[in-house]
C-alpha cells in the first residue's frame, strides 16, 4: 500500500493528489488537463502496454493516457517527489533514466522544462548514433534526445517544446536529423494561454520510431471554441522539408518570386495634412487600409502601387488583406505590401482569409513568414483537393 501523508492521516491517496493539485500553479510550467486528453486523443496507438513521463511534473499527460487506455501501466520520473495514484513513481533525473532504460516503452508522454544546462552535452550518452554530431545547451532539447532513446521501435512520442525548436533557424540541425530517422507524425501549434499568463509559444511534435518514408506530416493548430479545445488542420508538410529541418517556414522550399517589404514609416510621424499614406485598419469583412497623412516622404520609403497586395501586420485585423487600386502612395509600418504583376499571388489567395494563429501578447501581429507559411498551406490545399478528386 502506499503510504499516506503523515499530515493527512485520515485521507485517501487519491484525495490527497487532488489537494495537492489544488496548491499547485501548475499553469506556469504544467500541462493543462484539457490539453493533455486532446493530445492524447490524437496519438494513433491501440493498447499501449505501458506509458511513461520522465519529467511528469503534474502527471496530467499520465491520467489523460489513463483516461484514454485503463488497462495502461503508468511510469513517472521527475527530479521532485510527487504522489499520484496508478503512477509507478521514481525520484531521479529523467535523462540519467532514459539512458538506462532505453528502448523499452511504447508510449512517450513529455513537456520538459525550457532552459538552459549548465554545459555542452550534460548527458554525454544521450549524444550517440544520428545524434553524435549534435551538441546543445538547451535543457528541453536534451530531453528530447533523452526521450527519443526511450522508444521502442514503432513507438511513440508526444512532446510539447518551445515555438524555436520549430521555427528557429538554429535548431535547423537538430530537426534535420529527427527528419531524417523517424517519422515526425504531427506538428501541433498550442495556444498562446496554455501556460497561462506566461504566454510561452509552443508546439506539441508526434514522433514515431519509424522510417519517415513514403509517409506525411499534418500542421495543425490547437484553438478554442464553443467552450472546448480542437484541432484546426491546417496543411500538410512534404518529407523533404521535414528532413531538410524545414518544419515551419515552409516557402523558403520554393522557387516562386514574393516581393513582400513591410512599410517604413512610424505612425508617430501621422499629422493632419501633409503627403499621403496607407495605415491599418480595424478588422472587418471587406477590409481595406485607411488613409491618413505624413510629414515625411522620399524614394527610400516603402511605397504601394495600383494592383500591389496590402496586408495588415498589426491589431486585430492583422492578416486581413485588400488590394489596392490608386495612385503611387506611402504605406506605414503597420502594413505589408506584395508586388504581383502577374497575378499568380492573387490567384491563390482569392476567397481565402489569414487564419493562421498570431502572435504577441497584448497587442496581436503576424510576422512576414507567418504569411508566407499561411500562403504555402494554401497551395498544400489546393493540391490535396486534387489529388482527392482524382485531377
Amino acid at each position: 500500500m502506499e503510504r499516506k501523508p503523515d499530515w493527512l492521516p485520515g485521507f485517501p491517496v487519491q484525495i490527497y493528489c487532488n489537494r495537492r493539485e489544488e496548491l499547485l500553479d501548475y499553469s506556469k510550467f504544467y500541462t493543462p488537463p484539457q490539453i493533455a486528453n486532446l493530445l492524447v486523443r490524437k496519438v494513433n496507438v491501440p493498447h499501449p502496454d505501458t506509458a511513461i513521463d520522465i519529467c511528469c511534473g503534474s502527471c496530467n499527460l499520465l491520467r489523460a493516457a489513463k483516461k484514454r487506455w485503463k488497462n495502461t501501466t503508468l511510469f513517472g520520473v521527475d527530479i521532485k517527489p510527487h504522489i499520484a495514484s496508478d503512477v509507478n513513481f521514481m525520484e531521479m533525473d529523467g535523462r540519467q533514466y532514459a539512458i538506462k532504460h532505453a528502448k523499452k516503452y511504447p508510449l512517450v508522454l513529455a513537456n520538459p522544462p525550457f532552459d538552459f544546462v549548465k554545459t555542452n552535452r550534460e548527458f554525454p550518452l544521450l549524444y550517440q548514433g544520428v545524434f553524435s554530431s549534435y551538441s546543445t545547451k538547451r535543457l528541453e532539447n536534451e530531453m528530447l534526445l533523452a526521450n527519443l532513446l526511450l522508444l521502442q521501435e514503432n513507438g511513440t512520442l508526444v512532446i510539447i517544446l518551445p515555438s524555436t525548436f520549430v521555427e528557429a533557424e538554429s535548431n535547423t540541425a537538430i530537426r534535420s536529423l529527427i527528419g531524417k530517422n523517424y517519422y515526425v507524425r504531427e506538428i501541433i501549434k498550442l495556444p498562446e494561454d496554455t501556460f497561462g499568463a506566461s504566454n510561452i509559444n509552443s508546439y506539441a511534435l508526434i514522433i514515431k520510431n519509424s522510417s519517415p518514408k513514403k509517409k506525411t506530416t499534418n500542421s495543425s493548430c490547437v484553438i478554442f471554441e464553443n467552450e472546448q479545445f480542437l484541432f484546426e488542420n491546417k496543411c500538410t508538410v512534404p518529407q523533404k522539408d521535414i528532413q531538410a529541418g524545414r518544419w515551419y517556414d515552409r516557402y523558403s522550399a520554393t522557387n516562386e518570386a514574393f516581393d513582400i517589404r513591410r512599410g517604413n514609416v512610424s505612425s508617430q510621424m501621422f499629422c493632419d495634412k501633409g503627403t499621403a499614406i496607407l495605415h491599418t485598419a480595424k478588422k472587418s469583412e471587406q477590409w481595406k487600409p485607411s488613409l491618413r497623412y505624413c510629414a515625411v516622404s522620399g524614394e527610400n520609403l516603402v511605397y504601394a502601387e495600383s494592383g500591389d497586395i496590402i496586408i495588415s501586420r498589426i491589431g486585430k485585423s492583422a492578416g486581413q488583406w485588400g488590394i489596392y487600386r490608386g495612385e503611387k502612395i506611402l504605406i506605414s509600418d503597420c502594413l505589408y505590401r506584395i508586388k504581383d504583376p502577374t497575378g499568380k499571388i492573387l490567384n491563390r489567395l482569392q476567397g481565402h482569409e489569414y487564419d493562421f494563429p498570431q502572435k504577441g501578447v497584448a497587442t496581436r501581429y503576424i510576422t512576414i513568414n507567418d504569411f508566407k507559411s499561411w500562403y504555402c498551406s494554401l497551395s498544400s490545399d489546393v493540391n490535396a483537393e486534387k489529388s482527392t478528386s482524382g485531377e
